[in-house]
């Protein structure tokens, strides 16, 4: 009886064994990907989405990594510190992902990489780009996108060299985002010498902001640096027309969706920031391949700046795990070899080539200075107008409202 029972038992454990074995093997490889897929901010973490989910379809479709197929599994951040914190945990800790990519919002990334960094988990951020992400020197812890320093740099020899304003104003989001951008603009200016006169701020979500805007039409600014999100940065320049405020607005390359374009129409004429809008940079054939692949994916969208940094953030990890080799099972060991993987990091993707400085800092990829200008039919996009090697448009004086043909 006893032996049968042995023998019972042992047939059972090998019948496991042999169900559980092509059942790992089977197992997807996991990318925790976090963003604020809800909330104000959902549109152009969407955006992202849809970039990365553009990058898994071409890699699952020839079957994957190893023979497995990969899976992405999102963390709603909501743009909000402690809600990304909490994902970023789920995403580590109970989901197992092998890598952390994504990511936007600069407050949400600064608690997240930190986390991802003690937990010995890549942490690869495709948008938020505060210097504070990569200058901490955590290991763990990269960066696909420029940082707002990088950002801002062509602007910044824009202003010195060609617009050289006199009188300059800030209007921040109230984030680690806007302040970050501020120091930097605050520099430039006083190298400039140009005068600050308001250091103006609100709140992700606001949706009156008529008190500052009335402020700055007193101070009558030649330039103001805005940094603001898609929805806010609309509201901005619609209710400057509403006050009758005329300047030049200088933020950054996010602003410029296909989002912003459709809340602000003509309004947004004039604006000007920094980007590396995929459309713009059709002569090279890599970036050309891409934005052909999300228009048969994604009939009647345009790809921007967010769904090419997207698709260029998992491009970036999935070769990492790729040349770390086939995951073992240890997460430790396994994560570690994908660290170490992306240090080495040399792809031609729709941003340009990627590679990372020592800091985790991606170093090869430099935006355009562009302006939104009007076509015939009054329809707005960036048009490139500096570094004049790369200009596709001159600089357009932001001229006052009434004298503008389209309203």
């Amino acid at each position: 009886m006893k032996k049968s029972v042995v023998l019972l038992t042992a047939l059972f454990l090998l019948v496991g064994l042999a169900v559980a074995g092509p059942a790992s093997a089977a197992d997807p490889i996991k990318v925790g990907i976090l963003g604020p897929f809800t909330g104000s901010l959902a549109f152009n973490a969407g955006e992202m989405k849809k970039g990365m989910e553009l990058a898994l379809d071409e890699v699952n479709a020839k079957g994957g990594l190893f023979g497995q197929k990969v899976e992405i599994v999102y963390g709603d951040s909501e743009c909000k510190p402690d809600k990304g914190l909490a994902a970023v945990k789920k995403l580590v800790t109970r989901d197992k992902v092998l890598v952390v990519g994504g990511g936007y919002c600069s407050s949400v990334n600064i608690a997240a990489s930190e986390f991802c960094h003690f937990e010995q988990t890549p942490d690869v951020v495709a948008i938020a780009i505060s210097p504070t992400i990569t200058d901490r020197g955590y290991e763990y812890v990269f960066r696909t996108s420029p940082n707002s320093p990088m950002f801002l740099m062509g602007v910044n020899k824009w202003l010195a060299e060609v617009k050289k304003p006199k009188v300059v104003a800030f209007f921040m989001e109230n984030s680690d985002y806007g302040r970050d951008g501020q120091k930097i603009w605050e520099a430039a200016s006083k190298k400039i010498g140009a005068k600050m006169v308001a250091n103006l701020y609100f709140e992700i979500g606001d949706t009156d902001f008529t008190t500052q805007i009335s402020k700055l039409k007193e101070l009558k600014p030649d330039v103001v640096f805005n940094i603001a999100s898609t929805t806010e940065a609309a509201l901005i320049q619609k209710q400057a027309k509403e006050l009758d405020f005329v300047t030049q607005w200088i933020g950054v390359g996010g602003q410029f969706t296909q989002a912003y374009f459709k809340m602000t129409g003509p309004i947004s004429q004039y604006a000007m920031g920094s980007s590396l809008e995929p459309t713009k940079a059709m002569k090279d054939p890599v970036t050309a391949a891409f934005v052909k692949a999300y228009e048969a994916k994604y009939p009647g969208s345009r790809p921007g700046i967010f769904s090419s940094q997207g698709y260029d953030n998992l491009k970036v990890i999935l070769d990492a795990i790729q040349r770390a080799g086939k995951p073992g099972g240890d997460l430790v060991k396994d994560r570690a070899k994908i660290k170490d993987a992306l240090k080495t990091t040399d792809m031609k993707l729709s941003q340009g080539t990627i590679k990372f400085g020592k800091d985790g800092q991606v170093y090869t990829v430099l935006p355009s200075v562009v302006q939104v200008q009007l076509d015939d039919k009054c329809k707005p996009d960036t048009q490139i107008i500096f570094p004049m090697d790369r200009a596709a448009a001159k600089y357009e004086n932001p001229k006052p409202w009434a004298e503008r043909k389209c309203k």
